[in-house]
């Protein structure tokens, strides 16, 4: 049986927290940048998971780590490429 390969995020919060989520890959490269783009437009992140849904307003969030993601995934986005960060 094949593996469906999975991504994640991790949302930190404002106030130190982090939320860890799994998910197999979203298939549709257009419904992921409209997705993208509505998220982006609500200022909050929408996840079903479950049973239920989640919504985190964007208020409460300080960073999310996307991963793994592609520069050709996001491209309409003005993605910086290949850095590196430190903290």
């Amino acid at each position: 049986m094949a593996r469906t390969p999975e991504r994640g995020l991790s949302i930190h919060f404002i106030d130190g927290t982090c939320l860890k989520v799994a998910f197999p890959l979203q298939e549709d490269n257009y419904k992921r940048m409209l997705m993208v783009e509505e998220v982006l437009k609500k200022r909050a992140l929408l996840i079903e998971a479950e049973g239920g849904i989640r919504c985190i307003p964007f208020e409460n969030i300080k960073f999310i780590n996307i991963y793994p993601v592609a520069a050709a995934e996001v491209g309409g986005l003005g993605l910086i490429t290949s850095a590196q960060i430190s903290e």
